[in-house]
């Protein structure tokens, strides 16, 4: 049995009685036709050669993540976002957790892992390693230049091989729903994910999505069907990571109200505009404050359209900051209406 693989079994087996705090955490099929991937001017690959590329860069920065809990342990996976043991993943992968112990590649000992922060709403979730340095990291791709049909490749930890799986963005901008991984019977929504036509296997679930340049697009989450799989946009998910690695903790810009995406399908559905639209507010909250009610929908922050592609829980988090002073345009029955408020400062709720 391969070193890691047996690490694997072993930490499974004795997950049931490791200690640890509790986490406070949520409780390709191949081508006919060869086709070429335009990189950047001047550089051209063809799609098996990048795929293969992509994965032998990145699998040195792509660890196992073993999680003990009360029920048997989970294992996904996760990548290096520093050199001294940041990880990013996402919070399904350390639900419920009790201790996790990542893998890490070339490296046949297990090591301690404690969580520094995650947000919820988007997924995310930084875990640190600590006493090492000098590892391999992954970078953040541009999340501007992601596309429709662009070959993205999902890399699972050293635990499960390495395993690759190749496949295409299908879809973006999806509304995902994910089983809660603590409270049976529940769902948890994902604004703005990626979809692609591949499935992956579940211990690749926190891993990173690559482009053919090797750089993360997104982090996979553990997909809702056989059909497809998912990952949590790089565009929504960066801010999250760099705030958490630069202080150790995560603060976000709140309207003090709980909202729901009015996507397309709804808008068109119930003659009403693309938003957020408010389930409830904070009495106290700046939403309350401004007059904004349960069921009005809001369409505009400042200058920007509340929409399908800039959700508004993601807005809040990647283009506004707490403490700033914006102007919220919303739909009332029918009317358009504006008004001022303060953002205030949370960590994001569950």
């Amino acid at each position: 049995m391969r070193p890691y693989a047996a690490v694997a079994a072993a930490l499974v087996l004795a997950a049931l009685v490791s200690a640890g705090v509790t986490l406070a955490v949520l409780h390709f099929q191949s081508r006919t036709n060869q086709q070429q991937v335009n990189l950047r001017s001047g550089v051209t690959i063809s799609e098996e050669s990048g795929i293969v590329q992509a994965a032998a860069r990145a699998r040195p920065a792509v660890v196992s993540v073993v999680s003990h809990q009360s029920t048997p342990a989970g294992r996904g996976s996760g990548y290096l976002a520093t050199s001294d043991g940041y990880i990013v993943t996402n919070t399904g992968v350390i639900a419920d957790a009790k201790g996790m112990t990542v893998l890490i590649s070339d490296d046949s000992k297990p090591h301690d892992a404690r969580l520094i922060d995650y947000d919820c709403q988007t997924g995310v979730a930084v875990l640190k390693v600590d006493n090492v340095s000098g590892l391999p990291t992954l970078a953040f791709a541009d999340p501007t230049a992601l596309k429709q049909g662009q070959v993205v490749v999902a890399l699972s930890g050293p635990a499960s091989g390495s395993a690759i799986a190749p496949g295409y963005v299908t879809a973006m901008h999806r509304v995902t729903s994910i089983a809660d991984p603590i409270n049976l019977g529940r769902t948890l929504d994902y604004s703005d994910t990626i979809q692609t036509n591949t499935t992956f296997d579940p211990s690749a679930s926190g891993g990173p999505l690559l482009n053919v340049g090797g750089q993360v697009v997104a982090v996979a989450v553990q997909p809702p069907n056989a059909r497809n799989g998912f990952g949590l946009n790089v565009a929504d998910i960066q801010d999250d990571v760099q705030q958490i690695l630069q202080t150790g903790h995560l603060n976000v810009a709140s309207l003090g109200a709980t909202t729901q995406d009015v996507t397309p399908d709804t808008s068109l559905v119930n003659g009403t505009p693309q938003g957020g639209q408010i389930v409830s507010l904070d009495k106290s909250g700046p939403a309350a404050g401004a007059g904004l009610q349960a069921g009005d929908i809001i369409t505009q922050i400042d200058d920007v359209n509340v929409d399908v592609a800039h959700p508004l829980s993601l807005l809040l988090r990647s283009r506004f900051h707490p403490n700033e002073r914006v102007t919220v345009t919303y739909s009332r029955a029918g009317a358009s209406t504006q008004a001022q408020l303060t953002l205030n400062s949370e960590h994001p709720s569950c």
